[in-house]
């Protein structure tokens, strides 16, 4: 299950991270040319301007009209807001009404005023201004420093929102894609269990006709079969134990209603039956084998099945005979197989192999999924 709170607590915490090493970055050129108290200043108004500027255009204007696209709306809002954030940053300079040509030179004018004689010999300096030192171009200097710097955090908001609305629409499908395999798994299970039910009541009604001594045995699997697929599978994993108990009830009604002797060959009690899998995943595979082999035919149809494990793999084989005859199609043939191969993808990303070869003759498939659990999505 997602943890939201644990998500918002680290995108918090990276947010964090981000401003304070942008404002150690933005303080280093002020620091060497500036007073350490102005240097501070100056950085705290910038760093304040490009957060109202960051989260403004990110969580603001770049979802209600880019979104929309609404992009006069969206360059208006822009405008306005670097306007206000312009005038607010400029407003708050402690050093505003100060001449920059006379803020480290105050002590200089009053001597030049109090100098009668150079006065009126130079009447003209009361009127010209004064030349500032270079420390005092380069603070002139800085004060122009917000503007750029405000457009590259307008910029930068601008390539996170793009990152952020990107990962939200992966996400989004990737749970679209999720919610999807779980109503195709309700509506397998809705279309297979009253069609089998109807089957093994079938063949069990047989047996129970011919006083068979097999009836209670085949009722408890019948029972057996229904308490796996309709409480069992709900869970997120099983023990591959269960799934095998089950295919094996499932080939033992399928022998009831075949005449003779059918050629089927099981081999998939070697494996480890404590491993876990999800719920109904070889299933599909079985059936398939059972509906196009025409296993009926006990002299040309065949299934061969076989099932083992590894430390970390589980592998299963599935192959089965195909008629010479095309059997008459089914609207719902291959919806369990594709299905399955949805699933694999989801669950086992990167961790699953599905090889089917098939000719005139025969169907094989191979599977191997890698149980490792550091390895599969939780």
């Amino acid at each position: 299950m997602i943890d939201w709170a644990q998500i918002k607590r680290k995108e918090i915490l990276v947010h964090a991270a981000w401003w304070f090493g942008y404002g150690a970055l933005l303080s280093y050129f002020p620091l060497i040319i500036m007073d350490t108290s102005d240097a501070i200043l100056f950085v705290l108004r910038t760093l304040i301007a490009s957060v109202v500027i960051f989260y403004i255009n990110a969580y603001w204007l770049l979802p209600r009209f880019i979104a929309r696209g609404q992009y006069l709306k969206y360059l208006g809002g822009i405008l306005v807001t670097l306007f206000v954030t312009g005038i607010i940053f400029h407003s708050t300079d402690r050093r505003k009404g100060v001449p920059p040509a006379f803020a480290h030179h105050d002590m200089e004018w009053e001597q030049v005023i109090e100098n009668d004689r150079f006065l009126s010999e130079n009447k003209e300096l009361i009127y010209q201004p004064f030349r500032p030192k270079l420390k005092d171009r380069r603070f002139l200097g800085m004060s122009m420093m917000g503007i750029p710097s405000f457009i590259a955090m307008l910029f930068i908001s601008t390539l996170f929102w793009i990152y952020s609305d990107s990962r939200q629409r992966k996400q989004h499908e990737l749970s679209l894609v999720n919610q999807n395999l779980v109503n195709e798994m309700k509506f397998l299970k809705s279309q297979m269990n009253p069609h089998f039910l109807f089957n093994a009541l079938n063949n069990i009604y047989s047996l129970s006709m011919l006083h068979s001594i097999k009836t209670p045995e085949m009722v408890l699997k019948l029972s057996a079969m229904l308490r796996y697929v309709l409480y069992e599978s709900e869970d997120v994993k099983v023990k591959l134990g269960k799934e095998v108990d089950y295919i094996k009830n499932f080939i033992e009604f399928q022998r009831i209603k075949i005449e003779g002797i059918p050629n089927i060959h099981i081999d998939i009690d070697r494996a480890d039956r404590m491993k876990m899998i999800e719920p109904m995943l070889l299933i599909p595979f079985v059936e398939n084998s059972f509906k196009h082999s025409k296993i009926e035919d006990t002299e040309r149809g065949w299934i061969s099945m076989t099932l083992t494990t590894s430390e970390n793999e589980i592998y299963f084989e599935v192959s089965n005979s195909v008629p010479s005859k095309k059997m008459a199609a089914d609207k719902n043939s291959g919806i369990g197989v594709e299905n399955v191969k949805r699933r694999l993808q989801y669950l086992y990303p990167g961790h699953h192999s599905v090889d089917i070869q098939m000719d005139e003759k025969q169907y094989n498939l191979h599977l191997k999924i890698t149980t490792n659990e550091t390895s599969m999505r939780k």
